[in-house]
């Protein structure tokens, strides 16, 4: 069972979401998985992501600056990955982040793009949101991450740090390499 805080944050389609306790989650019994292949693009600058769930509820929105790396999981689910810090992850550095390239760079809508896989590991809680959820400052500090029925939660294992997945997202680009 999960723990929530008090707080209620609404996403930008004014779903009211209730804040999950992170220092409380318990990754013991998860799974272990790693991304699929995954396409990146590398931005021109001012494009404005907004990553949306399979119900095209939107999950976080941000604005890409050249050169940050844009994963595209599917046409609606696209994201800029961001650090602790809330800094974005950068095309021309993509291995650093724990990923290895599996094709030269190509041209995807006028940008160069790269197909990737992931080599770190993160621990997966598969399914586990059963009502709206945010999880505060995921992307930095007012940068939230919004979660609906059916979500995945996950655990960089380095890092420690604690994120989540669209249900449609985590099914196309996530595999389970050790299971509970």
């Amino acid at each position: 069972m999960l723990c929530y805080t008090d707080e209620i944050i609404c996403n930008k389609n004014g779903v009211p979401c209730r804040v999950l306790d992170i220092s409380k989650l318990d990754f013991s019994k998860a799974c272990v998985g790693r991304r699929k292949e995954v396409t990146v693009l590398k931005a021109k600058g001012n494009e404005k992501i907004e990553t949306c769930n399979s119900a095209g509820l939107i999950e976080s929105t941000y604005i890409a600056n050249y050169g940050d790396a844009i994963f595209i999981n599917n046409e609606r689910d696209i994201y800029v990955p961001r650090d602790l810090l809330g800094n974005a992850w950068k095309f021309d550095c993509i291995e650093s982040y724990g990923y290895k390239i599996v094709s030269n760079i190509f041209s995807y809508n006028g940008s160069d793009a790269i197909k990737v896989k992931g080599i770190k590991l993160s621990k997966l809680l598969p399914e586990i949101i059963a009502c709206p959820t945010c999880i505060k400052d995921a992307w930095g500090y007012g940068e939230h991450q919004f979660l609906f029925e059916g979500a995945t939660l996950k655990m960089d294992i380095e890092s420690g740090r604690i994120t989540g997945i669209d249900k449609s997202a985590f099914f196309d680009t996530w595999e389970i390499i050790e299971d509970k």
